[in-house]
């Protein structure tokens, strides 16, 4: 892809990237465990210093899998509500791998502050539960879907590239 065209692409999607990670609240979070069984489930987070973070309990199913197995694929995804088409609803998927932040550090105090100001003073709370451990995800390589057709390559720092769709939707063959 051209320079040119490259750029054109970059100052159309980043800002609607970037408005897709203010609107969503939520992360959607896909583990497996140490013998592959998969989970899904969802966390609210913040993004800081590059990272997408979240405040959850060992208890839960997938905070245990991410301690056993610290590959995660991620997926922001637009409310059903607001899509125009449940077929392509616009989400933004990334894989990435876990890691604990140490309790206490000041890693840790600033990931708390970030989700306190995001998501309120249940946060303080949560975080004085010895069972919540702070989680960050370091995104690797995504996926930004905007509709039919419409899906686009996103590096880390949400540069976004055009992917070519060579097999494309086709109707099936009437038999007859």
């Amino acid at each position: 892809m051209t320079t040119n065209r490259q750029e054109v692409l970059q100052n159309r999607l980043g800002p609607e990237i970037q408005e897709l990670k203010q609107q969503t609240k939520t992360i959607v979070l896909a583990t497996v465990d140490k013998d592959g069984t998969p989970n899904v489930s969802y966390a609210p987070f913040v993004i800081n210093n590059g990272e997408y973070q979240v405040l959850i309990s060992t208890i839960a199913r997938h905070a245990r899998n991410l301690q056993e197995v610290p590959k995660v694929s991620l997926m922001l995804i637009d409310d059903e509500s607001k899509s125009r088409e449940i077929y392509a609803r616009r989400r933004l998927t990334f894989d990435a791998t876990a890691r604990v932040l140490a309790r206490h550090s000041a890693e840790w105090e600033n990931a708390v502050a970030a989700l306190q100001a995001r998501h309120g003073d249940i946060v303080a709370d949560l975080s004085k539960l010895e069972d919540f451990n702070l989680f960050c995800f370091k995104p690797e390589q995504g996926l930004f879907v905007k509709g039919f057709g419409k899906a686009f390559q996103v590096s880390t720092d949400d540069l976004v590239n055009f992917v070519h769709l060579d097999e494309g939707h086709r109707q099936e063959n009437a038999h007859g």
